[in-house]
């Protein structure tokens, strides 16, 4: 009977842990945590490839660390925004479309909409160990998340006078 149960729960769980680590559940998830009214860094990490998963901490880090370096009265070095997405303002609608795959790299199309502006923004996934990893955003706008997380990394922060 334990066997059985154990087969039953095998057989059951092993789909869905496959069909929630295909390309477009990953960004799904990814979009779906960036429209809550506060999105989680924990539900958005575990989507993130190793590298970009440590730019993206590693600007954390820094950003931190230029606040406590900044001046009581003065705005610190920072990102106003979520680092995924081009402008700070939420989108109202997201429509992940279908994954372009190659080999162990797949594109993601994500349409988006706020008011009557409409956009459209590229996700790049890697296969990485049994699942798939996003490693950058191509943003509609012009310019990738990569680029922001460089941009920024590259600003020295230098202790405020007083």
């Amino acid at each position: 009977m334990n066997r059985v149960a154990c087969l039953l729960a095998l057989f059951t769980i092993a789909p869905m842990a496959a069909a929630s680590d295909d390309p477009h559940s990953v960004v799904s998830r990814l979009y779906a945590a960036l429209q809550a009214s506060t999105p989680s860094e924990a539900s958005i990490d575990p989507l993130l490839g190793d590298a970009l998963r440590a730019a993206v901490e590693a600007q954390r880090t820094y950003e931190r660390a230029c606040s406590a370096l900044a001046a009581h009265d003065e705005k610190p070095h920072m990102l106003d925004q979520s680092p995924y997405l081009w402008a700070p303002d939420r989108p109202e609608t997201a429509s992940v479309g279908q994954p372009t795959a190659r080999g162990d790299a797949a594109w993601v199309r994500v349409d988006m909409a706020a008011g009557d502006t409409r956009w459209t923004d590229q996700v790049l996934l890697e296969r990485q160990g049994m699942g798939w990893k996003i490693m950058d955003i191509r943003w509609g706008q012009g310019g990738r998340l990569t680029g922001r997380l460089k941009d920024f990394a590259d600003f020295r922060c230098v202790a405020s006078r007083e």
